[in-house]
């Protein structure tokens, strides 16, 4: 077996596949950045991306201290961050809607086409990595992902 070649996938145990869960979606993130696309996604890329999904699903009433709070970053991490973003005309700062003494961040138009093509090159990969899997599959695995972001969001603290 050379370098690049990988051994078939065996089915784990029931037991072993919830016990070793949290490996799977480190995993996950490590490999899905590194499929052969047209452009590979740097780890700053991604850091940006979550930030701007973030900044986007929040509509614009997310300080940076909320950011790094959400994120379980450091506040100046997360500032020098988002001040790349600002500098980039990916995100600007607003006054807070509720707040008017507090600042916010907003996706720009240029923002939210940088988000769009992350997520498109993120379909990409997902078409990539599951190439040999039946339409079922997929489809069965999106939805059980998508059902599992749901719960998750249900069960974050406040």
């Amino acid at each position: 077996m050379s370098g690049r070649e990988q051994p078939a996938w065996t089915s784990p145990s029931d037991a072993d596949l919830l016990e070793n869960i949290g490996t799977a979606f480190s995993r996950l993130r490590r490999r899905t950045t590194g499929v052969p696309l047209d452009m590979q996604v740097a780890r700053t890329d991604v850091r940006r991306d979550l930030l701007l999904a973030m900044v986007e699903e929040a509509d614009g009433s997310l300080s940076v201290n909320a950011l790094a709070a959400a994120l379980g970053m450091e506040r100046t991490s997360v500032s020098r961050l988002a001040a790349s973003c600002v500098s980039e005309g990916l995100l600007e700062r607003v006054a807070s809607q509720s707040d008017g003494r507090s600042i916010t961040l907003r996706l720009t138009p240029q923002g939210r086409e940088v988000l769009a093509g992350a997520r498109h090159q993120q379909r990409r990969a997902f078409e990539y990595i599951t190439r040999q899997w039946d339409d079922d599959e997929r489809l069965e695995f999106a939805r059980l992902l998508h059902k599992y972001v749901a719960s998750a969001s249900r069960e974050a603290p406040e």
